[in-house]
């Protein structure tokens, strides 16, 4: 697959040449530009006649990343902020607010862990959507979706999932195991997941939110 040329802009933004036929432009989570145009296309020109959106969409995304403004450097986990200690293993303190662990692999793999038996639990919680489901859990660090659900019954679940708050990750089990009876975002799907997940519509606003959070988040950033 051809993905295009890319080349340095003005800082912070990106611009990926290709065979496309008209620009395509991109404010990401962090407040970058990333710009798809063809190989003659004026970027620059077309970044200034956009400038007033971008301005708009960097405000919005600085109004969702609110809540963990001054605390990137910090494990956001079930929808709370620790702080990152050094430790023998791995270990959640609640009270004190910390996670320690030896290594960020080591994180990352007990992340995983705990995701997985979540995920596990809370299929088990809805026999009426994954049945007598027999496809397989993985977790895996993702850039563009929470989850998924394959041809085969298999389901994707991304490790950010475990920085979401319970009630998120309830939600994003329920997604993904509704894909299991409906491989769409059809109609029926979405009636089929506000059965088991009523605000759902919210639901999805907050992921939002939080994708830009984590997308800001250092510690994150590292896996």
């Amino acid at each position: 697959m051809d993905r295009g040329e890319k080349e340095r802009g003005a800082a912070g933004m990106t611009i990926v040449r290709k065979a496309v036929r008209s620009a395509r432009l991109q404010v990401r989570p962090d407040g970058s530009l990333r710009v798809v145009a063809p190989p003659s296309f004026d970027v620059e020109g077309f970044v200034q006649r956009n400038a007033a959106w971008i301005e708009e969409r960097r405000r919005d995304l600085d109004r969702l990343a609110a809540e963990g403004r001054g605390r990137e450097g910090m494990l956001l986990l079930s929808g709370r902020f620790y702080h990152l200690v050094p430790g023998a293993r791995f270990a959640v303190d609640d009270a004190r607010g910390t996670v320690a662990s030896p290594s960020v692999p080591a994180l990352q793999r007990n992340l995983s862990r705990m995701l997985k038996e979540e995920v596990s639990g809370r299929l088990e919680a809805c026999p009426d959507l994954a049945g007598r489901w027999s496809g397989r859990i993985a977790v895996k660090v993702q850039r563009t979706r929470w989850g998924s659900c394959s041809t085969l019954g298999n389901l994707n679940f991304n490790l950010r999932v475990i920085a979401l708050p319970e009630p998120l990750r309830e939600y994003v089990v329920v997604h993904e195991a509704a894909h299991l009876r409906e491989l769409n975002h059809s109609e029926r799907f979405w009636r089929l997941v506000g059965e088991h997940y009523p605000d759902h519509r919210a639901a999805e606003a907050e992921l939002r939110r939080y994708w830009v959070i984590i997308e800001r988040n250092r510690v994150w950033s590292e896996f």
